[in-house]
């Protein structure tokens, strides 16, 4: 059975094939490092997985209807419907990443799709075993099945996704980027519909019904062409989506060098009352202690006492000051340095392993104040503290990142474990300050324990958000 013939048709998938090739390529391109605000750009190299290699399925189809190698056109199909099912499987964890799912329920998601894609892969190579009728129907079966039950949950699992990023983004006041987000969230809902669901007509439901035949009686064009319109589509908002990235990059830039100047100016004005007033005051008060010892000075000397206490209350001001100065309030840039020092401290104290992963970017979108930042380091401490003292364990993990409406910190060990219900405030006073603590700075503080380990989970919301309409 032949796909399709015509130049028209061998267009058309050229054209598919380089829009989605093009997306992929921009999107692999943007080198994040998983420390993006932006949960679209943290999993955006999947959506460049899925883009190449769906690009790279349609020219392989282009290549099989302008007949240009027809002696291995089985060979061709073959790779075409195992690669469209591959991308599908990218674009599926594309979705699920950006929906940032946590706990048991985000560790099933990570999985899902690899699971359906075996499960599918597995159909793949049993077909031919009990379906040994015309080779054609066999093929278009596979890749039905991919369709129905990789490439439609995925495009609307991405749609979804990318819709509730696009709410997060308004209450950060990105109107403009969450409206393009939208955008692209109807784009992938309608190519999931036209990809994942509307295919050739067979005895199979719900081919039966809704089918490549239906459509082109309804619309009047091919299927092929609604998907090429979608993938453009898609591919230019997605390349305009990416100024994100750029006005990121560009507001850390702006941010950090504020900062460094701010740094700098404090260390000047420091350096210059500690070198130069300070030593000026000393200097004074060397003088009026001579004449407080001086006995030509002695009605004058009660004015000279007073002048002594003042100047001294003086310097004790500065000093003050200065201290203050040099230790101001944690920002978010010390927590990680101050993390970093307390896992160093309990592996060599303890000889215990932590791994450590410190995701958060050093500027971010939003803000913690010095006293959410202060009571998330003490809540990690007391979480360490009990992995190593009361559970015995021996290997720790401690993941700090961000969401685009949250920090998140979680302390994972493999220790023996505990009742969580059963605990008092005699017995589990540790637990009872990291809730009062969590409690304090309106964070959500979950554990989970079990004979395997224990895993604490805090989420701590942002107090406020930079003004967003410069980035738009």
């Amino acid at each position: 059975m032949n796909i399709y013939t015509g130049n028209q048709y061998i267009l058309l998938f050229f054209v598919y094939g380089l829009a989605f090739y093009s997306m992929g390529i921009c999107a692999l391109i943007q080198n994040t490092k998983g420390e993006s605000n932006f949960p679209l750009l943290r999993s955006i190299k999947h959506l460049g997985y899925f883009g190449i290699a769906h690009g790279t399925t349609e020219w392989l189809l282009m290549m099989i209807i302008a007949q240009i190698y027809p002696e291995y056109d089985n060979t061709l199909i073959q790779s075409a419907i195992l690669l469209n099912a591959l991308s599908f499987t990218f674009l599926y964890v594309f979705g699920i990443k950006l929906l940032e799912y946590n706990g048991r329920m985000g560790v099933f998601l990570k999985v899902l799709p690899w699971l359906v894609f075996v499960i599918w892969l597995g159909v793949y190579f049993i077909v031919p075993l009990f379906h040994r009728g015309d080779l054609w129907a066999r093929q278009w079966f596979k890749s039905m099945t991919s369709r129905y039950f990789i490439g439609l949950p995925a495009g609307l699992i991405t749609a979804i996704a990318l819709y509730k990023n696009a709410e997060s983004m308004i209450n950060m006041g990105l109107t403009k980027m969450a409206f393009k987000i939208r955008g692209l969230a109807v784009l992938f809902a309608v190519y999931a519909i036209l990809a994942g669901l509307i295919v050739k007509k067979v005895d199979f439901f719900p081919a039966m019904y809704i089918n490549k035949e239906l459509f082109a009686k309804v619309f009047g064009v091919p299927v092929e062409l609604g998907r090429t319109i979608a993938a453009s589509a898609i591919t230019v908002l997605f390349i305009s989506i990416i100024d994100v990235f750029q006005w990121e990059t560009n507001q850390r830039i702006v941010l950090l060098n504020e900062q460094q100047v701010a740094s700098r100016e404090r260390r000047r004005l420091g350096h210059e009352l500690h070198d130069v007033v300070l030593q000026d005051l000393f200097a004074v008060g060397l003088q009026l202690e001579v004449m407080l010892e001086d006995s030509s000075c002695y009605e004058q000397r009660e004015n000279i006492q007073n002048m002594k206490n003042s100047l001294n209350s003086t310097i004790y001001k500065i000093r003050d000051f200065l201290g203050k100065v040099s230790s101001r309030k944690m920002e978010i840039e010390d927590l990680k340095h101050k993390i970093h020092e307390l896992v160093h401290h309990y592996e060599k104290a303890n000889n215990v392993e932590i791994e450590l992963l410190y995701q958060i970017p050093d500027i971010t979108l939003g803000h913690l104040s010095s006293e959410k930042l202060t009571q998330v380091y003490y809540i990690l401490q007391e979480a360490i503290n009990n992995a190593i003292k009361h559970a015995s364990a021996n290997r720790i993990s401690v993941t700090v990142n961000t969401t685009l409406k949250y920090v998140v910190a979680k302390v994972r060990d493999n220790g023996k474990g505990f009742d969580v219900d059963k605990l008092d405030h005699s017995n589990g006073y540790g637990l009872f300050s990291m809730r009062e603590r969590a409690k304090s700075i309106n964070a959500l503080l979950e554990i989970e324990s079990s004979h395997k380990g224990t895993t604490v989970v805090l989420n701590i919301p942002w107090e406020e958000y930079y003004d967003g309409n410069k980035g738009n």
